[in-house]
Order: C-alpha cells, then structure tokens, then sequence
C-alpha cells in the first residue's frame, strides 16, 4: 500500500530494526527482498492468525522462528529506506538491542540521515551500564529499547531496575518488546516467557514518571496489556503486529494520546500496519494525525 500524494500524511514509524538483532553484528548475506514462508500467512491475515496451539504447538514454534529468522536477513539501513519512500514513512525510529547491537553503532550508520531516529540500548547484565548509556545518549540517542527475551533476562532483573534509574536522570522515554515469542529453534519457555507482559508491572508501578512503551500490544497477552494501561497513565503501546480488533480494544484503555504506530521492520513490510492504522483511524482525522505522528513526537519532544 502506497500513500498517494493527494492524501499525504506526516508518518513516523516508532518501531523498526536493522542489523543482525537475533545473533549481533551485520548481516552475512543481507537479503534484497523478502522471501516467502508459511509465516507469512501472519501478515497476510492482518494478523489475525497468530499462532497454533495444543497439538501443534510445536510446529508453529518452528514456523515462528522461520519466519523471523528470514525476515531478519532483510533488516539493511537500505532496505528500510526504500520501504519507507514506498509508503511514505517521513521518520522511522531504529531500536538496537545491547549487547547484540547498541545505539553507537546505529548511528554511525545513519549519520546525517535525518530520515533516521535512533535509540539507545544497554543489556541489563552490563556491569558498566551508566558509561555506556551516557556514550549512547551523548552521540544523539533519544530513547532506550530493552527486550527481555532476546537479553535473556526477566523484567524483573535488578539490571532492569537500574538501567530504568539512568532513564529517569535523562528523562528518556523506554521502549520494552511485549508479548511471548519464539526467537531461537530451541524450545526455550522460560525464556520466551519473559515476554509476558504482567512481569513489567514493577518496573512501570516503580517508574511513574518515565513513559514506557508496550511494544506489539502485547502480541497474544493483548489483554495483560490493556489492564496495565487502564491503571498506569505512564504506559503507551506501539500497534506493530497486532490486529485491527485488538487495537479498537486498546483506544478504549488508552485513548488516542497513548498509542503509537510502529511497524516492526522487517519483519512487517510496513504496508500491512499502515492500512490497519488507517482503518483504525478512518473518519477521525484527529486520532490519525495523533496516531500516525504527533503522539510519536510528544514522546520525543521533552529529551535532553
């Protein structure tokens, strides 16, 4: 889906990634397009197909992690660009994940490329975290992503605790992935059961004044996310890969100011969650606009 001219838009896309975010470093052989499997009847159906369950279970693990693993080797500065001229994205936010990519290394890659919003990142194990947020935030960082999951480590991590503490001296907002997700072909529950979204309610009872955002919604724990909405004012949501019903759900938990749109380049083409936002938003030109852009620059607007 392209955005014609005659209905231009101002569009921030609050949740993308390049690089190699499931083993670190660039990728080997970066792929020139998307290729296809099974998976992608995820994206396809809007997603509302979002995984299989009893019996097989196991497979759709395995076709999780295909899926993504494909999708990751798309994940280029380059690609990202020409997906966002064909959509008409004016900004995308680009989220590394420490230790395996950091904010530093982000930025190097995009220098003077004002198309490019980068974030800062500090895995909760980093015994040095301080002088390695500062050296993030000082290069032109605005905001930290965390990942419970591929950090391996639960939310409630004192690590967690104390990268939240430098956030607050900064004032920066926090980005958390959400939602239970298979990353790895090993059958890793522990792990991917850090994703749960109830397991942030310390960090977001604990940091009032910090605005932290649920990615995904919550994927498949949507519900978890509502409620922590409901009851915390400091908690917003990007909608990348969650489905139109989910995200009518989530307006009435966090009105129009809280939501964000974000897409999860690549593993979205960014056309699917556009015209979800712009379902989402039909016939209120003011949720759109909010949507879209000025929500994503009030949580910019306010950093040192």
């Amino acid at each position: 889906m392209i955005i014609e001219e005659e209905d231009k838009m101002r569009v921030i896309d609050f949740h993308t990634h390049i690089d190699d975010i499931l083993y670190g470093g660039d990728l080997v052989e970066p792929y020139s397009e998307m290729v296809w499997t099974p998976g992608d009847i995820f994206e396809w159906s809007g997603y509302r197909v979002s995984g299989l369950k009893g019996l097989f279970h196991k497979l759709s693990h395995h076709l999780e992690v295909l899926y993504i693993h494909h999708r990751m080797q798309f994940g280029t500065k380059e690609n990202l660009a020409r997906f966002m001229e064909r959509y008409g994205v004016e900004k995308s936010v680009l989220l590394p994940i420490a230790p395996l990519t950091d904010g530093l290394r982000y930025l190097r890659k995009v220098k003077g490329d004002g198309r490019f919003i980068v974030f800062a990142s500090v895995s909760p194990y980093d015994s040095d975290k301080e002088r390695h947020l500062k050296a993030q935030v000082d290069g032109g960082c605005v905001g930290i992503k965390l990942h419970p999951i591929l950090q391996n480590a639960s939310a409630e991590h004192k690590g967690y605790f104390e990268i939240m503490e430098l956030a607050r001296g900064y004032k920066l907002p926090v980005i958390f992935h959400s939602g239970v997700i298979s990353y790895y072909p090993a059958y890793q529950w522990v792990r991917y059961g850090y994703g749960e979204p109830r397991r942030y309610e310390k960090l977001i009872s604990g940091f009032r004044d910090l605005r932290i955002i649920l990615a995904h919604l919550g994927m498949r724990q949507w519900e978890q996310v509502l409620d922590l909405g409901r009851r915390y004012d400091n908690v917003y949501v990007d909608g990348s890969n969650q489905r139109l019903s989910v995200l009518k759900k989530a307006v009435l938990a966090f009105g129009k100011e809280r939501m964000l749109f974000g897409s999860d380049f690549p593993a979205s083409h960014q056309s699917t969650p556009i015209k979800i936002g712009l379902k989402l938003t039909e016939g209120d030109d003011d949720f759109r606009e909010r949507f879209f852009y000025k929500n994503a620059l009030s949580l910019l607007s306010g950093v040192k």
